[in-house]
């Protein structure tokens, strides 16, 4: 890039469970400037382990954010820096500031039987009603409390517990603090947005409330870049840091959606369905995650985790050999197969319905059931691979419809974001199915990017998170419903549903078979 021009700039990192991503952003014009990104190194000592070395995390991070500075002109002027990361898990220092073992992440098991004994003796079900976020293993309150169990010396030298976006501001700034979304996927007391020792209790860890360092706000200055990380990232000393996010919440904020009746779907290998308020939602209970947002505001996350692009790649792979094999030598894309398939067939797809719980964990929202697994109801000789493929959209869609009429609010647009949200023919059947308008958000990484603008927010750069999406979020595609396909998918919907209730037995005998011949083998 030319000196020519000198760039005013907020940086985003995006600390991924996967990926590392950094951003550059114009911040008068929202133009991309520069981007990073590389896998996270993370450690696997066993099946149900996954940890990351706290030093190569930051220095991996790090890295991305020098290539961005190295691609931007000397006379940039960086206002602000902001960091979002992956939610839950535990990073833990001790009294010096240094790490006490590897960071533990989300997805980490080890911690179940922990989760498993605390949510058996929960019988008033006080850990959701407090939290509003149906608890995973992953989280800090039953790892602290498997690591006061098997290794009591570690345990014993921990002082602060933070999460994966705390440790890359701490190495940024040397400031030890955490933030309200953060805080609120340990979880924490969600209706005075503050800690709870109830749940530290209920985990047989109440010491360990003394290990949640300060809270910030969302959109608070948390510190300055200081001289080592200058250092390695190529920052200016002195450059604003703020508090951050986490990643669901950023996500959120990158797209624009954190008003009244706006809501994000995630079109990923899940379908994540969240919406923002200005009250705490816990409908449907005990399903889903709910995460403090910033000005008073409260998010509500809930995940088919079975049944996003995961369907969609399985269906072509699995029954249309012929089309794979085309997409695999080039002659075509995986994109024109489903648009082409999408245009050969009519809503409503001649009764040919798909559950789409493919995962192995089943059904995860707008209820959980773990058995659960996906179907096809309709089959016929005539069934076509262009209906097979119709039917995961339409499904897929269904899954959304179902997860958003679950919760008690009006939901009037939803931004469409992920990998799926490339697919035009997907985006315009979510909107005839919900009868709602789409909009796919013209934005680079939609975390990096939230975290960008709270970043702008922090120095004044904005007004308020309104005015930085105004600045910063280009809108993309719009699709609007056809209101002819209105009837038909209302009682396309119907029968999706009332077909889930026949199926639960099913789910169980079939769950029953297959365990007993685990067993025998």
């Amino acid at each position: 890039m030319s000196d020519s021009h000198s760039p005013s700039v907020l940086i985003g990192v995006d600390k991924g469970t996967s990926s590392i991503k950094t951003i550059a952003v114009d911040a008068f014009t929202g133009e991309l400037l520069a981007e990073s990104g590389c896998p996270t190194p993370s450690v696997r000592s066993g099946s149900d382990r996954h940890e990351e070395e706290c030093d190569l995390t930051w220095r991996t991070t790090a890295g991305t954010i020098a290539d961005v500075v190295a691609q931007l002109p000397g006379s940039t002027k960086f206002l602000a820096v902001g960091v979002t990361g992956h939610m839950g898990g535990l990073w833990t220092l001790d009294d010096a500031g240094y790490p006490v073992a590897n960071a533990v992440c989300w997805p980490d098991a080890r911690a179940s039987d922990i989760l498993d004994a605390a949510a058996a003796r929960d019988t008033a079900g006080r850990l959701y009603a407090l939290g509003g976020n149906a608890m995973i293993p992953g989280m800090p309150y039953p790892l602290l409390a498997w690591f006061k169990e098997h290794e009591p010396q570690q345990y014993r030298r921990i002082s602060t517990v933070f999460t994966a976006k705390d440790y890359v501001n701490y190495r940024l700034t040397g400031v030890i603090a955490t933030e309200e979304s953060d805080l609120s996927f340990w979880p924490c007391d969600l209706i005075n947005r503050t800690t709870s020792s109830e749940i530290f209790e209920a985990f047989g860890i109440p010491e360990a409330s003394t290990l949640v360092p300060r809270v910030l706000e969302s959109k608070d200055v948390l510190g300055c870049v200081n001289a080592e990380a200058a250092r390695i990232t190529g920052l200016p000393v002195g450059t604003p840091v703020a508090a951050g996010c986490g990643d669901a919440t950023a996500n959120m904020l990158g797209v624009g959606a954190q008003g009244d009746g706006q809501a994000t779907t995630t079109l990923g290998t899940s379908l994540m369905n969240g919406t923002s308020s200005p009250e705490p939602l816990f409908d449907p209970p005990g399903v889903g995650f709910s995460f403090l947002m910033p000005d008073d505001r409260w998010q509500r996350q809930i995940t088919n985790s079975g049944g996003g692009t995961l369907c969609l790649d399985w269906v072509v792979n699995t029954f249309c050999a012929d089309l794979a094999q085309q997409i695999a030598g080039g002659e075509t894309t995986f994109g024109a197969v489903v648009e082409s398939a999408a245009a050969r067939t009519e809503p409503g797809n001649r009764g040919l319905i798909f559950h789409p719980y493919l995962n192995t964990a089943g059904a995860t929202a707008p209820f959980v059931n773990v058995q659960a697994r996906g179907s096809f109801v309709g089959f016929g000789v005539e069934t076509s691979q262009d209906q097979l493929i119709r039917a995961v959209l339409e499904g897929t869609a269904l899954a959304i419809r179902d997860c958003y009429e679950s919760m008690p609010t009006d939901i009037t647009e939803i931004r469409l974001t992920g990998g799926g949200a490339r697919s035009r023919a997907w985006c315009q059947v979510i909107a005839n199915v919900l009868q709602k308008q789409m909009v796919v958000p013209d934005v680079p990484e939609s975390g990096a990017l939230g975290a960008a603008m709270l970043a702008g927010v922090c120095v004044d750069q904005y007004r308020d998170l309104t005015h930085a999406a105004a600045t910063l979020v280009r809108d993309g595609a719009v699709y609007d419903p056809d209101p002819d396909t209105a009837d038909t998918y209302d009682r396309m919907f119907r029968t999706y549903r009332a077909l889930l209730v026949p199926l639960a037995p099913v789910w169980a005998q079939q769950y029953a078979f297959s365990h007993s011949h685990e067993e025998i083998r």
